[in-house]
Order: C-alpha cells, then sequence, then structure tokens
C-alpha cells in the first residue's frame, strides 16, 4: 500500500503503487501539471478537485467559444416580421408565407418596439413610409445590433429610388452589402427565396431580386 496525496488540497488516499484504488473507486484523477514538474507522486487529484478542474475547464471553453449565429433549427418555422404602411400589402405578403410566422404591422415604431424585445428570424420592410423610412428603421437596428440589420429584406413600388436610399444608408453606416430589395409587388417565388437566403445567412448581392423581376419582365415584354 502507497500514499497519496492531492495535488490541490493536499488530502491523501491509501492506494496500490499504480493508483488502480484510486482511479476506478474513488474518483482520483491526474493533475494537469505536476508541482513541483516531474513529481509523480504528487501528480494526484482528488475526486472534489477532479470535479471542481473540470467545471473550470467547461467554464473556460464557454467564455472562449465564438457565439455562434442563431438560426432556425430544421423543421422550425421561421418567424417574420413584416412593416407596411399598406395593410393590403401587409395580407398579401402573410399569405405568400403561410408557412411561416408572421407579425405584422403599419408602424415602424412599434417595429423597433418589437425587434428588440423579440426575436425574427427576418425582418420584411416597406422603404417609403410616413412616420420612419425603411431605412431609417435598418439604421436604427444597425447600431442596436448589426447581426440583427442582416435580417432584413426591403420592399418598395419604386425600385429606383428605393436603391439609391438604401445605399446612400448603407454607404453611411460602412455597410459593403445592402441588404436585399424585392419590388411590389413582388411574386411568391422571389419573396420566399429571399427569406430563405436571409434566415440561413447565405450571401446575397444587393439588388438582385429586383433585377431579377425587371430581366422577367423585359423578357415577357419582349
Amino acid at each position: 500500500m502507497r500514499v497519496f496525496e492531492c495535488s490541490q488540497c493536499g488530502v491523501c488516499a491509501d492506494g496500490h503503487v499504480w493508483g488502480f484504488a484510486l482511479l476506478a473507486t474513488q474518483g482520483w484523477g491526474l493533475a494537469a501539471a505536476t508541482n513541483p514538474p516531474g513529481a509523480v507522486e504528487r501528480a494526484w487529484l482528488c475526486e472534489a478537485c477532479c470535479a471542481r478542474a473540470e467545471n473550470l475547464a467547461r467554464g473556460l471553453s464557454k467564455l472562449s467559444a465564438p457565439k455562434p449565429r442563431e438560426r432556425p433549427r430544421e423543421g422550425q418555422r421561421l418567424k417574420v416580421l413584416i412593416i407596411d404602411d399598406h395593410l393590403l400589402m401587409l395580407r398579401s405578403m402573410v399569405r405568400m408565407l403561410a408557412g411561416c410566422e408572421t407579425m405584422i404591422t403599419t408602424s415602424p415604431r412599434e417595429a423597433w418596439a418589437a425587434l428588440q424585445s423579440a426575436h425574427f428570424d427576418v425582418v420584411v420592410s416597406d422603404v417609403m413610409m410616413p412616420e420612419m423610412s425603411g431605412p431609417e428603421l435598418y439604421a436604427r437596428c444597425f447600431a442596436y445590433s448589426p447581426e440583427l440589420a442582416r435580417r432584413f429584406i426591403f420592399a418598395s413600388a419604386d425600385p429606383i429610388l428605393a436603391q439609391r436610399e438604401i445605399e446612400r444608408t448603407a454607404q453611411a453606416l460602412g455597410v459593403t452589402t445592402p441588404p436585399p430589395l424585392l419590388s411590389k409587388p413582388t411574386s411568391r417565388s422571389a419573396l420566399m427565396s429571399a427569406v430563405a437566403t436571409v434566415a440561413h445567412g447565405t450571401a446575397h448581392e444587393s439588388g438582385t431580386y429586383v433585377l431579377r423581376l425587371t430581366d422577367e419582365i423585359s423578357t415577357n415584354r419582349g
């Protein structure tokens, strides 16, 4: 028999020379580093000190690990906030996003309050609105959380003017890739594509959906 001493708290226990009794039956373990270096006989940790060391390691791991971007889980309904001062447009988008959990409002200020208190996977916003424009709401969200601002999609009946406003705001904020812009009225496929792209963090090019719709219209007219 041999006496083993915990390298942290100094508690002692009897065990076989190879320490199997400590490891297997009493919950002891080996210290990550010996004290003094090379002193194998003092390289043990008792059960309590082992538990403390494991808890500390887990805590440090959580502190050092980067926080992953929130993404909807497989099979989970996307939560979408839609802001537009035209109620008919809101109702139309809700129908097109029937598979999503939607919240609608005609007030950008009400939307701003909701965005500070609840999580949304995607924010679909009109551009020109009376009390606060879509780009102004986007700028507020960017100052509050750049991650939140990356969930924006804009929609406008005047995409050319809207694109200028969006790009002006993005430039002032130092954003290299502004949110995508949909032309109103939009198709269900274009809206769903934009929502899926933003919700899953897929890279997009500003104006992609507007240009695509414009090309489709030109082709049909030709």
